[in-house]
């Protein structure tokens, strides 16, 4: 089994806004390389299913798919969240979270169940439209990078990452 996760591409928003699960456009025009794959599975965030749907005109979106959240932070500009606030969590974001937000323990949770689901299937290869935390819960989950380290990890805008099971 093969599946690559393809982060969506730069998303029309202005630089510095927290963004997690806030839904905003793309170019109207993503562009993507031709892949083939058994089954295109999606977040339903439009950054996301712009770009599924040029390499399936049904892809299968699925929720555990989403960005972190990011709760009471989202759509501010990152330098007007209460800076305390901020080293609180940057303090542990694996098991601490924004307000009204998820922790990354709790992202790496969501998207473990549903790579458990994938793995049982019979499809050889995969693809998922996804965004770069969910990428870099895979990369701790397939490479084994540890989880304290994976925001360490860069995830370019239209990224493909493939690993094969």
């Amino acid at each position: 089994m093969e599946i690559s996760f393809i982060r969506h591409i730069k998303p029309v928003i202005a630089a510095g806004i927290c963004y997690g699960q806030l839904d905003v456009p793309v170019p109207d025009e993503p562009y993507l390389p031709v892949i083939i794959a058994d089954i295109v599975y999606s977040s339903p965030l439009l950054r996301c299913t712009a770009l599924a749907k040029q390499l399936s005109p049904s892809p299968v979106t699925d929720a555990r798919l989403m960005e972190l959240h990011f709760g009471d932070w989202e759509g501010k500009k990152w330098d007007e969240i209460d800076e305390a606030a901020l080293r609180v969590w940057g303090e542990d974001y694996i098991h601490l979270s924004p307000p009204n937000g998820e922790s990354l323990i709790t992202l790496l949770e969501r998207v473990s169940g549903f790579i458990d689901e994938v793995k049982s299937s019979s499809y050889k290869k995969i693809i998922i439209v996804t965004h770069a935390g969910v990428i870099r819960c895979a990369m701790h989950l397939f490479n084994h990078i540890p989880l304290h380290q994976i925001m360490m990890e860069k995830v370019d805008f239209g990224g493909i990452y493939t690993f094969k099971l």
